[in-house]
């Protein structure tokens, strides 16, 4: 055990090297948690879901990783037990890292609930498209989007964390990386009053084993205000 913490903290040091640039906006520290999960996933052959705190950079897992198989659960302890910030659950085969305070925020985005729904020629990110505008506007409404991995699947109800983890799935993919921006507000985000020119509210990245298979980003429409509506 303490061999499989010790490889399992080795990455997380080894990952925090410096930031590329274009992404000075990144958190170092989320950048290196999100990519030792990243090979945690491949190594154990998991999926892994992470809600960040701030935003991270994405690279391309190097080929020449360590094959050796660690044990999931003991390896996920060790880099969550090294950020104090997070906390993990088994949700299903998924293991979910998100912050410590999401897990029991009713209002957390990734806590909303998500309807059942039969998901026919879609893509990965017509569905990020929708868990965008149900958190967004208070409803699940898929895209159409010929960007992304084709998918068709019947999704079942549950939160925002259940559809990700069967959306990563379907389609295929090891890790599932989302960056919620804080509200502004009780009831939800400020408009971005031009779009494009503003930080997204919103980040979704999907991972296979070894590439970024692209994702979503999204802010609130303008004259399209949010809500945040609260589980009861």
């Amino acid at each position: 055990m303490r061999v499989i913490c010790a490889v399992a903290v080795a990455l997380l040091v080894s990952l925090g090297g410096s930031l590329a640039a274009g992404q000075l906006d990144a958190s170092p520290q989320d950048s290196a948690l999100a990519d030792a999960l990243w090979r945690i996933a491949v190594t154990t052959h998991t999926r892994i879901g992470f809600q960040s705190i701030d935003r991270s950079r994405h690279t391309r897992l190097n080929k020449s990783a360590n094959p050796e198989l660690l044990d999931v659960s003991h390896a996920v302890d060790a880099v969550v037990t090294a950020d104090p910030r997070y906390e993990w659950h088994l949700v299903g085969e998924t293991a979910v890292i998100r912050p410590r305070e999401a897990w029991t925020d009713p209002a957390d985005p990734l806590n909303r609930r998500v309807p059942p729904a039969r998901l026919t020629n879609q893509t990965t990110n017509g569905v990020l498209a929708g868990l965008s505008n149900l958190i967004f506007y208070n409803q699940f409404t898929p895209e159409h989007n010929y960007l992304g991995l084709p998918v068709s699947f019947q999704m079942k109800a549950g939160t925002v964390v259940d559809a990700l983890n069967q959306l990563t799935e379907q389609a295929g993919q090891l890790l599932w990386v989302v960056y919620a921006r804080p509200r502004d507000n009780p009831n939800g985000w400020d408009v971005c009053p031009t779009p494009g020119s503003c930080h997204a509210d919103l980040v979704f990245d999907l991972h296979d084993d070894m590439h970024w298979n692209g994702g979503l980003s999204a802010q609130p429409q303008p004259g399209k205000p949010t809500t945040i509506r609260v589980a009861k």
